[in-house]
């Protein structure tokens, strides 16, 4: 499986084994993931503090979830959300 070839339950799983927990659930198209903790805390200035994935299996923004998995936790936190794929 490629880096960038994942569907939402795979993301799930991944986001989990990660550390990721999920916002309560609301009634909209996407689900929000929160960082562990050691990652919150060093979230600073505009970078959110959550991730966005949308509730339908197919995923079209693997690579925007990539892209913000580096900003919050860096090539380490990337590596780990990969190898837990």
């Amino acid at each position: 499986m490629g880096e960038k070839d994942f569907n939402r339950k795979q993301c799930v799983r991944a986001f989990l084994k990660v550390g990721f927990f999920e916002a309560a659930q609301r009634g909209g198209k996407h689900d929000k993931w929160f960082p562990p903790e050691p990652i919150a805390a060093s979230l600073t200035g505009l970078q959110p503090r959550f991730i966005m994935v949308p509730r339908h299996n197919e995923l079209h923004c693997q690579s925007k979830i990539l892209q913000e998995l580096k900003a919050m936790g860096g090539d380490e936190l990337t590596e780990a959300f990969k190898k837990a794929l």
